[in-house]
């Protein structure tokens, strides 16, 4: 059994993802407005009709719609998100009553694999970004052998890397993690101050170092010939450039993985689909190793007023 991974749109201007297999369809976030999402599903030969259940990273409006989140409702597809973005969403979105009233809403809890199908799981990860909370996943396909057949990791915003992330990436085939900005660019551009030293903090966004290094940190623990392919999500529009992004992924890849593939995802244009089945060197494949939650974080920065959304 193979399946499809497709980063339809990624960057402050929205962000979503199809993975297909076994005929189920998963979104991952769906931050476009619906008329753009059925024109971005329809251009990768995909439909609504294909599309299973939605998944949510966080709150940041670059991440869901109240639109779509409408349309999710007529077409009675499941969102699922941890119990603080659907009391957020209560408080917020317009469209929420009448999509819990149909019974659509999914609550998954941090570290608890969730079963979407008989051949597919994910398991939602705590990461540091300044909507609270914000998970990266890790997805499983299975085909019968006591292995996964593949595995992504998912991660589009996040301040800074984790051993517990590492932990949980070693030995996806797909590596898809937030580029987001050239730090010198950053700098020297002219945000103000303290939308700067939001993105460099911890609780911001990665810069092409920091992912490079956390690049570097899972492929060293994910055994030969993995990750296949790094997938670059989040990429600024001001203060990156997809050469510098691409450049950064293949340099930290040169060494331990020369072979994968660098995919530098676009926010007006899917990216490439990548088509996952068990690969033969799938006994390289570490086994990531089982550890409890990060615990809860006694201080929270909030989202700033005004940028309810990623930069």
């Amino acid at each position: 059994m193979t399946a499809r991974f497709t980063v339809l749109a990624s960057g402050s201007g929205g962000n979503a993802s199809l993975l297909e297999f076994d005929g189920f369809g998963l979104l991952i976030d769906c931050g476009l407005h619906p008329r753009y999402l059925t024109a971005r599903l329809q251009s990768i030969g995909a439909t609504w009709d294909r599309v299973s259940a939605v998944v949510l990273t966080h709150t940041h409006t670059d991440h869901w719609k109240d639109a779509t989140l409408a349309d999710l409702r007529g077409r009675k597809i499941p969102l699922y998100a941890h119990p603080q973005h659907f009391a957020h969403m209560d408080r917020v979105a317009p469209s929420f009553a009448a999509f819990h009233g149909a019974g659509l809403t999914r609550e998954y809890a941090e570290g608890a694999r969730i079963e979407l199908a008989p051949t597919l799981s994910c398991l939602p990860l705590r990461v540091s970004h300044d909507s609270v909370p914000t998970f990266a996943f890790r997805i499983d396909g299975r085909d019968g052998e006591p292995h996964p057949a593949w595995s992504i990791g998912y991660a589009a915003d996040l301040g800074c890397g984790s051993t517990e992330l590492i932990e949980a990436f070693a030995g996806v085939d797909v590596l898809a993690l937030e580029y987001n900005h050239d730090e010198l660019m950053e700098r020297s551009s002219s945000r103000p101050k303290f939308l700067v030293d939001r993105v460099l903090g911890d609780l911001g966004h990665l810069s092409n170092k920091q992912a490079a290094e956390l690049t570097v940190a899972i492929a060293g623990r994910s055994g030969e010939g993995f990750p296949a392919h790094l997938v670059q999500l989040h990429l600024s529009k001001d203060c990156n450039k997809p050469e510098l992004a691409a450049v950064a992924g293949r340099e930290a890849l040169v060494v331990l993985n020369p072979a994968a593939e660098v995919v530098t995802a676009r926010q007006d244009a899917p990216a490439k689909t990548i088509v996952l089945s068990r690969r033969p060197n799938s006994g390289n494949r570490a086994v990531p190793r089982v550890t409890r939650p990060a615990p809860k974080r006694r201080t929270i920065q909030p989202s700033l007023p005004g940028f309810d959304g990623d930069w």
